[in-house]
C-alpha cells in the first residue's frame, strides 16, 4: 500500500528506539524524510544513518529533551529548516516510572509523571504545529495507553497523565482541523519493547521459556490480563498503526482515541 508520504517530512519524538524507531523505518521505506528526536545523540546517530543507508532516505537525528523548556522548540525549528517543511509529528516518548497508589504517590512522583508524559507531548506539539500549519496542514499522532480505559490502582500516576494526553490530542483535532491538521491518539497495550525487557527476562527465568513465550504465559498467570489474542503486542504492530495515521490513507480520521491492545479486558 502506498501511504502517500513520499518526500514529506515527519518528526518522531522517541524515534531512536522501540515503536518510534519502527515507525521511522516504515516511513523511510515509503520515501519520507524522517527526524528522529531523542536525548541521546550517541545512540540516535547510528540508527538514523542505518535507516538512511538501508532505504536511501533522508533520516537524521535531532537532540531534544521534552522535559526541558525550549528544547523542543529549538529541535523543531532545526527539523523544519533542514527538511524545508514539516508534515507530521508522532510522539512515542513516556514510560511507566513507578507503581504506586494515591496514598503512595508524593508531589515529586506527580511532577515527574507530568513532565515525562504531559509536558513532553505538549511541548512537542506546541513546537511542531506552527510548522505543520505553515506546510498547509498535516498530521499529529500522540501516545496514551489502553489503561486509561481500564484503570488499575498502582498505575494512577501513569494513567492520569496518559488520559490528559488523549484530551490534549482531541483538542488539537478540534482547534486546528480548519487548518487541515488531523490529530489522533494511539493507546497501546502491553508491548514487547525496551521498557519491557526486564519483565520479559524475569518471566523467562521463572518459566524456563524464551522471553516472548514466557511473557505471554506470565501475562495470563501472573498479571491476570485477559487479552483476546492471548499474547503481548510487538512494537512493529503499533508502528503500522502510527504510520497509517500519519499518512494520507487516514485522511478523514481525526480526534480518535484508538486502542491497539490485542483486545484487553479486565
Amino acid at each position: 500500500m502506498d501511504l502517500g508520504v513520499k518526500d514529506k517530512a515527519f518528526a518522531i519524538v522517541g524515534g531512536v528506539s522501540g515503536m518510534g524507531l519502527d515507525t521511522a523505518r516504515l516511513l523511510a521505506a515509503e520515501g519520507a524524510k524522517v527526524a528522529l528526536i531523542g536525548r541521546n545523540r550517541e545512540r540516535g546517530d547510528p540508527r538514523a544513518k542505518a535507516l538512511a543507508q538501508e532505504f536511501e532516505a533522508d533520516v537524521r537525528m535531532f537532540v531534544a529533551d521534552g522535559t526541558v523548556k525550549g528544547s523542543m522548540d529549538s529541535a523543531m525549528e532545526e527539523v523544519a529548516g533542514c527538511f524545508g517543511r514539516l508534515d507530521g509529528l508522532c510522539v512515542t516518548a513516556g514510560t511507566l516510572q513507578t507503581r504506586k497508589t494515591l496514598l503512595e504517590l508524593d508531589d515529586e512522583d506527580w511532577d515527574a509523571y507530568f513532565q515525562a508524559h504531559v509536558m513532553v507531548t505538549v511541548r512537542a506539539n506546541r513546537a511542531a504545529l506552527p510548522h505543520i500549519i505553515a506546510a498547509g496542514g498535516g498530521t499529529v499522532v500522540n501516545t496514551a495507553a489502553y489503561s486509561i480505559r481500564a484503570m488499575k490502582p498502582p498505575l494512577l500516576g501513569y494513567t492520569t497523565m496518559k488520559a490528559a494526553i488523549a484530551m490534549v490530542t482531541k483538542n488539537i483535532a478540534l482547534t486546528y482541523g480548519p487548518q487541515n491538521v488531523r490529530a489522533n491518539t494511539v493507546c497501546p497495550g502491553f508491548i514487547a519493547s525496551a521498557s519491557a525487557e526486564r519483565v520479559m527476562q524475569v518471566a523467562a527465568e521463572k518459566y524456563g521459556l524464551p522471553p516472548l513465550e514466557a511473557i505471554n504465559k506470565a501475562m495470563k498467570e501472573d498479571f491476570k490480563m485477559d487479552v483476546a489474542l492471548g499474547r503481548i503486542g510487538l512494537s512493529t504492530e503499533i508502528a503500522d498503526l502510527f504510520a497509517f495515521l500519519l499518512s494520507e490513507r487516514a485522511g478523514y480520521l481525526t480526534g480518535a482515541t484508538i486502542n491497539c491492545d490485542g483486545g484487553t479486558q479486565f
